[in-house]
């Protein structure tokens, strides 16, 4: 024979929940707390009464049920989440964490729990401690779309541009409406990556050869640097003497782009391939030019041309692909 208490109970706790979808919050709370007495050992109750609470905007009376709930059900996944949700609203950010790692001991898979933590993570300033969590989530959740961009902005910030890249190809790919966004952080990783190969370049120059090299030196720590007006300034000046130096010319064009003075860098780069063809610095930064004025065939010629003479080019293979998707995608919605 049933339990009348616990029948009763279910019948005020149903009541409840049907009185605060109609709005009827008082009368809600006043029926959930018939349930409880009915059925004081029922962690659901309590976590029920929170529910309603915390969606009044009374978090501290909602703390209180969910706490109450774990008093009688130390497990109750469903409260320690719901917690970890207030704690991190109050910027509790440490007591959250503590609840979600209290749910995934329970459930090991609970991807929400994960993803939070690792959001969690990021709000302290311990994005490479979050990384580990992202990747589990997509481990369990391949095709988790916020994992993906918030592990691509992380491996940016942290100089890892081509696992970088993965994640925002990932993240183009599953949701069209990030396309434009992520094209644009893509180039930028794009152009990031270049300047790195640029830095490794200037450590193998001892003090000596950038004494020698005078303004050109300058002008190329200034591209890396990104100040773009000094190097501008250093390389104009060393090219008044020294006029057909490609080094030089190629520095030039960058810094011009760098300053968005679009037509003349293409002018720059193009003087450069039309001397010297085989030129893929300067190709290169022709193809990123027109990819980012959104000249994608123009692009792609100039990608394809650096990739025939070194097809080891730093990010030349994704480029191409990248573009050769996008012009695919045009053709099919025309």
């Amino acid at each position: 024979m049933a339990n009348p208490n616990a029948v009763y109970a279910q019948r005020h706790y149903e009541t409840a929940l049907d009185l605060f979808d109609q709005g009827q919050y008082d009368k809600a709370l006043a029926q959930i707390e018939k349930a409880i007495q009915k059925a004081p050992e029922n962690p659901d109750y309590y976590s029920t009464k929170g529910v309603f609470l915390h969606r009044m905007n009374d978090p501290i009376r909602a703390i209180e049920a969910y706490q109450v709930a774990l008093q009688v059900a130390p497990d109750h996944c469903f409260s320690h989440y719901n917690l970890g949700l207030i704690y991190m609203r109050q910027n509790k950010i440490l007591q959250a964490i503590s609840e979600w790692e209290a749910v995934i001991k329970i459930k090991p898979h609970d991807v929400d729990a994960i993803f939070n933590i690792a959001v969690a993570l990021s709000h302290l300033s311990k994005s490479k401690q979050s990384i580990p969590f992202y990747e589990k989530v997509l481990k369990l959740q391949p095709e988790h779309v916020q994992a993906h961009q918030n592990l691509g902005v992380i491996f940016r910030d942290e100089g890892d541009y081509a696992r970088a890249k993965y994640h925002l190809n990932r993240l183009k790919e599953l949701d069209s409406t990030y396309i434009e966004v992520v094209e644009s952080e893509i180039i930028k990783c794009e152009e990031q990556e270049f300047l790195s190969k640029l830095a490794e370049q200037k450590q193998s120059f001892d003090e000596q050869q950038l004494e020698d090299h005078g303004d050109l030196s300058v002008a190329l720590m200034a591209i890396i640097e990104e100040d773009f007006d000094k190097a501008n300034k250093h390389v104009t000046e060393f090219l008044k003497s020294n006029p057909d130096d490609v080094q030089a010319q190629t520095i030039l064009g960058q810094a011009q782009a760098g300053l968005s003075r679009t037509s003349d860098a293409i002018a720059t780069f193009m003087r450069i391939v039309s001397e010297h063809p085989e030129n893929v610095d300067a190709l290169f930064h022709l193809g990123n030019i027109f990819l980012g004025l959104g000249e994608l065939e123009k692009a792609l010629d100039y990608f394809s041309r650096v990739h025939r003479l070194s097809a080891e080019y730093p990010i030349i293979n994704e480029n191409i692909a990248s573009i050769k998707a996008k012009l695919s995608i045009n053709d099919d919605d025309e």
